[in-house]
């Protein structure tokens, strides 16, 4: 074993009775009690992280079988065997849990450790409530040596056990007619304790696997995080530098064609200082020969305004001049509504022109003009 420390908790069978506890240490048995007090007794607060914790369930509680299939590859066998023990078991395979040793020898029979989901599920809770994650649940028979012929007989938990190449019991399961006149050798308490102890670094079977493996925490890695927030902050900071580029390269374009803007202006309207002036400059030359955006909309603006005070009158036609003249078509069943709106522009300070007339139906026609 390695010279880390070991926590090797062996389990009653009858509920209520106090479990067998022994420390290791540099590959030596250092404490042992009963009960769970390990954190008093060692003087420990807490369990040490480094610390290997193996619960080892009675063997009334564990059922192991042995399954040899010589023909098939050793990973197959493991899931023939598993299989195997779970259909012959009384309970419903659903109630159970099978676990397979790691033998790789298909000429070797293959070992299965079945036991209820319940008792693993029982025996995890006791242990989260006792302040222990174990890192192991070994059978209790398993701590006995192998035997090529006959049985070993050891005392595990307070209980003896019996163990053989292909069978392992309780003590008061040894009925003649299981063992028959087999011999029987007893195992020394300090092989027992050496073999627990080696199980603690390669154990002969784990039941700590599959739905109840133990779930590993990743511990908190301050450098791997340094990483993360270093990289952030550069990504951040290449982000903001390409976006501070784009916009000093978009504030020296609008500068750009602003100055170029201005040039162009200077030779229509010399004199100008900035934009604004020149704007305002060129829109009231061009309302001063008639043209421009606001010698449009202005006498537009006014004449559909006067319209209003006149329902009957009608809008038939709409155009512009080069000169920035508007000229329009109204109709209206008497001329007396269509006076109304020219009236109405007059009173509005716009110059109009008016040429009467009349459609083939009868209605009144006028032709106008309409400037500013």
């Amino acid at each position: 074993m390695s010279g880390g420390e070991g926590l090797i908790v062996a389990l009653a069978e009858e509920p209520g009775v106090e479990p067998l506890w022994m420390r290791v240490a540099g590959g030596a048995v250092v404490q042992t009690g009963v009960g769970a007090n390990w954190l008093a007794a060692c003087g420990l607060s807490s369990i040490p992280d480094d610390m290997q914790v193996m619960l080892v369930p009675p063997a009334a509680l564990v059922t192991l079988h042995y399954r040899a299939y010589p023909d098939l590859p050793p990973r197959q066998g493991r899931a023939a065997a598993r299989l195997a023990a779970l259909g012959d078991a009384i309970l419903p395979a659903d109630q159970l849990f099978a676990v397979a040793n790691e033998n790789d020898d298909p000429a070797r029979p293959h070992l299965v450790a079945v036991a209820s989901r319940a008792d693993l599920q029982h025996w995890l809770l006791w242990a989260q409530h006792h302040g222990l994650d174990p890192d192991l649940i070994v059978p209790a028979p398993l701590l006995l040596p192998e035997s090529a012929q006959g049985f070993q007989r050891g005392i595990i938990g307070g209980v003896q056990v019996l163990r053989s190449a292909e069978m392992a019991l309780a003590g008061d399961l040894a009925l003649p007619e299981l063992i028959g006149d087999a011999p029987v050798q007893d195992v020394p308490p300090e092989a027992i304790n050496a073999q627990a102890i080696a199980a603690l670094d390669n154990p002969p079977i784990d039941m700590r696997q599959g739905d109840f493996a133990k779930r590993v925490r990743r511990p908190f890695d301050r450098r791997t995080l340094g990483r993360i927030v270093l990289w952030s902050g550069t990504i951040l900071l290449a982000s903001l530098l390409i976006a501070l580029v784009g916009l000093a390269k978009q504030h020296f374009e609008a500068g750009r064609l602003d100055a170029d803007s201005l040039a162009r202006a200077q030779q229509v309207v010399p004199g100008v200082t900035d934009l604004t002036q020149a704007e305002a400059e060129m829109d009231r030359q061009l309302a001063a020969r008639g043209a421009g955006g606001y010698a449009f909309t202005a006498p537009v603006a006014g004449l559909l305004n006067a319209m209003q005070d006149a329902p009957g009158v009608s809008l038939t036609a709409l155009s512009r001049d080069p000169d920035g003249m508007i000229r329009a078509t109204l109709a209206a069943a008497k001329g007396d509504d269509i006076n109304i709106v020219l009236l109405s522009l007059q009173a509005s300070g716009f110059t109009i022109t008016a040429t009467p007339s009349q459609d083939p139906g009868g209605r009144v026609l006028a032709d106008i003009t309409v400037r500013s």
